[in-house]
């Protein structure tokens, strides 16, 4: 990979100091690090702190970008000839096009970076421009549809509704949403998370679409119908393999092809969130940390197998993650390690 840099004159060592903090900026950017990836990226940086101020120096490499991009001058850029041949403003006019078009994509690309490092792993943009409704980062959103029902959008979260005369459809996008139906006989109401289908016989319901790998559904009130799409006809739902999930009961899909059966749920750890509140009981600190990211910027790495597997257990409230983390890390008494304003890693 070839990295620029400002400095007029740099060691063999240090630019590939800066290549590896590219690579991992790149990796991150990608958002779909493994938990072996995870683990040696933390391990890179704690190696030495000269691998902390190259990332830092990549960071404001990617950041500058936008400041150091410059139109270049025409006059300047074209060659210099004594006798012009005829074909100099052809090329002249080429460039132009290029130039504009070239300043878009790398200020596009550079805060494609941008953002993909910041936001929440489960966030999406796109799917936020073409949603009827959706919630920024910490924000829940209670909604009232004209038939009457409600939908409470957790953070992060994108619905689309299509409401005709024969049935009512939600489309669950990404995030969390719980949904309260209002009875109408004439008109079914679904909700569709990537290739599951779930209609109400019903009232209160909560689907959660982490990824199109795992999606959770959990009954609060009465039941509902969960089925899959046709894989031989993708337009179809396959009704004859449908499982109903009664109240206190939760299905975890993960899109293994075939439905799992549900099973019990604690209704109130379960349904927490809708309180502002986040319920861990006896489970690993890397789930509370996951969860914990969906509501707030950045990213939080833990640096190592034993931090994540450490069990914990309590209620933590939504709406000052920042304030969880540090209680976290004094309870813990875990060190913490700032890269910007963005990413912290936790670690002993």
């Amino acid at each position: 990979m070839t990295v620029l840099s400002r400095n007029p004159v740099e060691t063999t060592a240090s630019s590939d100091l800066m290549e590896e903090a590219v690579d991992w900026l790149v990796m991150l950017r990608g958002g779909n690090l493994s938990e072996s990836d995870t683990n040696a990226f933390a391990d890179w940086l704690l190696q030495d702190v000269e691998h902390a101020d190259a990332f830092a120096k990549a960071e404001d490499f990617f950041n500058e970008m936008l400041v150091y991009a410059k139109i270049p001058s025409l006059e300047t850029d074209q060659p210099s000839y004594e006798h012009p041949p005829k074909v100099v403003p052809i090329v002249k006019s080429k460039r132009k096009v290029n130039t504009w078009l070239a300043i878009p994509l790398a200020m596009a690309a550079v805060w494609l970076l941008a953002v993909g490092l910041v936001m929440p792993q489960q966030s999406s943009l796109l799917d936020n421009f073409f949603s009827d409704y959706h919630t920024q980062t910490g924000e829940i959103r209670d909604i009232q549809l004209s038939d009457g029902s409600h939908l409470l959008l957790n953070t992060n979260t994108a619905v689309s509704v299509d409401y005709q005369a024969s049935k009512r459809l939600i489309t669950l996008h990404h995030g969390q949403v719980r949904l309260t139906v209002a009875k109408d006989v004439q008109r079914p109401f679904e909700v569709k998370a990537d290739s599951l289908t779930l209609r109400a016989l019903g009232t209160v319901f909560d689907v959660y679409r982490k990824d199109a790998r795992s999606i959770k559904v959990t009954v609060q009130e009465h039941a509902v119908a969960a089925s899959l799409q046709n894989s031989t006809e993708p337009a179809t739902v396959d009704q004859s393999k449908a499982v109903v999930i009664q109240t206190g009961q939760q299905l975890l899909y993960k899109g293994e092809g075939s439905l799992p059966e549900p099973t019990a749920v604690n209704l109130s750890q379960a349904a927490a969130w809708q309180q502002h509140l986040l319920y861990i009981n006896n489970r690993p600190l890397s789930e509370l940390i996951a969860e914990l990211g969906r509501y707030r910027l950045g990213r939080i790495y833990l640096t190592d197998n034993k931090l994540k597997d450490l069990k914990v257990t309590g209620v933590f409230p939504l709406d000052d993650p920042e304030d969880v983390l540090s209680s976290v890390k004094n309870v813990l008494a875990l060190q913490e390690t700032k890269l910007g304003p963005w990413w912290v890693l936790l670690h002993r």
